[in-house]
């Protein structure tokens, strides 16, 4: 089962990352775009989170920050 609900807008590029506990981040455009980028390499994927939200960022557990970079292959 996954654990992050992830939301990305078509219209807007706006990402929204949703922990099963409630807490949540939304990335803008940039943001995703960085994102996608450094996926490959879980502490860049986090770094990029942390400019949006360091405690989520931190939150992240690795297999969480699997199920972003399988997302965001597609």
């Amino acid at each position: 089962m996954d654990k992050l609900n992830i939301e990305l807008c078509p219209e807007t590029g706006i990402c929204s990352i949703i922990k099963n506990d409630g807490s949540k981040v939304d990335l803008m455009p940039d943001e995703v775009k960085n994102l996608r980028v450094a996926l490959e390499n879980p502490d860049s994927a986090r770094q990029v989170i942390a400019e949006a939200d360091a405690g989520f960022a931190a939150s992240l557990a690795a297999d969480e920050l699997k199920q972003l970079a399988a997302r965001f292959k597609k």
